[in-house]
């Protein structure tokens, strides 16, 4: 007697530099490429991500993460974005940084998304950690975790510039929820990656497909100063 099949997901990941004013075409063409059922945007201005989606005929979620200039300029206000060809449902925004206001960048926030493809459902949790204080860096990611163990959903997976490079004390936190790090490529600068930042943390009991992080180089540095990494999981 067999188990139930399992069902492949594939995830992709992308701080797309939002201020910079990426192209929506260009991008959309690359995430077309990977053939994603889960996109996950850090640095994404609103209109950005709706843009995208329209462009790609897919649903979107936004949530702000910090007024670069402040609230009288919200255009400009970056965010996470969760898009999917699938349905998405059940979004909660976040904050998981202390004390920091919303029109300082120090400000971090969590977007939590579930993605629906027939019967079965991936919790996405899509975040973008501090970038210069080791301590609160893994401050958060504990935050995080303590979320997803609130919730216990049945699959869940962990997305988004985490600026960890070389830093397993934040990858650990998230081993409590029974989440793991499949191993991945350095992914910034663009042009010639030597960090690895962006992540996607999977089930422990997945099984990985495939896991791709493109070389980098000048074309991709037009695009954004992180590259996209995807990583294709059963569960």
């Amino acid at each position: 007697m067999t188990g139930p099949t399992p069902t492949r997901w594939r995830v992709l990941t992308w701080n797309v530099l939002g201020s910079r004013h990426p192209n929506i075409e260009l991008l959309a063409e690359v995430i077309e490429s990977y053939d994603p059922h889960i996109v996950a945007l850090q640095e994404v201005h609103r209109h950005q991500a709706k843009h995208l989606a329209h462009r790609l005929g897919w649903h979107v979620r936004w949530a702000r993460k910090h007024y670069p200039y402040s609230p009288l300029v919200f255009w400009k206000a970056e965010g996470l974005a969760v898009l999917s060809p699938s349905p998405l449902s059940h979004v909660l925004r976040t904050a998981i940084s202390s004390g920091h206001p919303r029109w300082n960048y120090k400000h971090r926030v969590l977007l939590a998304v579930t993605v629906t493809r027939g019967p079965n459902a991936v919790r996405v949790y899509d975040t973008h950690l501090a970038s210069h204080d080791a301590d609160e860096r893994i401050a958060q990611a504990h935050r995080i975790a303590e979320f997803v163990a609130q919730e216990q959903p049945p699959v869940a997976v962990v997305v988004g510039d985490l600026n960890a490079a070389d830093e397993v004390e934040v990858i650990r936190e998230f081993r409590a929820v029974g989440l793991v790090d499949p191993g991945g490529d350095s992914s910034s600068p663009a042009i010639a990656p030597h960090r690895r930042l962006d992540y996607i943390l999977v089930p422990g009991c997945a099984t990985i497909t495939d896991r791709t992080t493109p070389e980098g180089g000048e074309q991709w540095h037009r695009l954004s100063d992180h590259l996209p990494v995807l990583v294709e999981f059963e569960v």
